[in-house]
């Protein structure tokens, strides 16, 4: 093998194994934090079980991702927690979530991937639903971020979902005593 193949070989061997040993998706980069200097309402306080946190249904534009309802559920049990929202199990009120849409760049140098979640706050005393919406937020992820696709687009997917989380609990931050 030629000089200059074989120094070829030895700059992109590291650069190839840096890329194997990527770090899997983790829920507690997409946990939110409580907006400061706000409380949410009393009747809210502490009295929010999270539900399921479940795909869509539309399958042409399937929730492709490193990132899974599993952590995204993890994620929202934090975030509530951290917020002052959150119970453990029977809370007054349900949250649920559907992972709507992931739309994500196939390659760049900065990637933005932007995160459709439906949520839906159900008051599990009578059924009613208190608060339905969906968020549409984005995460972006640079070079200076990860040098790597797959990286860029897990910390961008982390982003996107960490931004939905906090949208959400801003407005439910915003709900009205009942």
């Amino acid at each position: 093998m030629p000089l200059p193949s074989r120094r070829l070989l030895l700059v992109a061997l590291p650069l190839a194994c840096v890329g194997a040993c990527a770090p899997a998706a983790n829920y507690s980069a997409m946990v939110a934090g409580a907006p400061p200097g706000q409380a949410p309402a009393p009747v809210y306080r502490n009295a929010i079980a999270v539900g399921s946190v479940t795909l869509g249904r539309d399958r042409g534009t399937p929730w492709t991702s490193a990132v899974s309802p599993d952590q995204v559920q993890q994620a929202l049990v934090q975030t509530l927690a951290a917020a002052g929202l959150g119970r453990p199990a029977n809370g007054r009120f349900r949250l649920d979530g559907m992972l709507l849409t992931l739309d994500r760049p196939y390659a760049g140098f900065a990637m933005t991937v932007t995160a459709t979640i439906a949520w839906r706050l159900t008051d599990t005393t009578n059924g009613a639903a208190v608060y339905d919406r969906a968020f549409r937020t984005l995460g972006t992820a640079t070079l200076d971020d990860a040098i790597d696709n797959n990286n860029r687009l897990r910390i961008a997917d982390q982003r996107a979902v960490r931004a939905n989380l906090q949208g959400l609990v801003q407005d439910l931050y915003a709900l009205p005593s009942r």
